[in-house]
């Protein structure tokens, strides 16, 4: 009987003179160094949900903030453009 490290050898895979590393099924792959960061990809929460949870902190939103907010959003404004907004804003002169 052979083993199944002997079984599983792919002489396509590693070429025809049949030197090479054989192929285990029962030992799991590594991963890609950078993989599990990208399987978090976390999420993202509304304005409301975050002004909720901020309110716990005792932050508010000003009327000003909601009116860039707003316009941020209604410019459709992508993020690094929104941040720079906000920079301008609070910029001393």
């Amino acid at each position: 009987m052979r083993s199944p490290a002997i079984s599983a050898f792919s002489a396509k895979r590693n070429g025809p003179n049949r030197i090479g590393v054989c192929y285990i099924p029962s030992v799991p792959k590594t991963k890609q160094p950078g993989a599990k960061a990208k399987e978090k990809g976390g999420f993202v929460i509304g304005r409301d949900s975050f002004g909720k949870i901020s309110a716990v902190e005792g932050i508010r939103l000003t009327p000003t903030m909601k009116k860039r907010a707003a316009d941020a959003e209604r410019k459709a404004l992508s993020a690094e453009e929104y941040r720079q907004t906000i920079v301008r804003s609070y910029r001393k002169a």
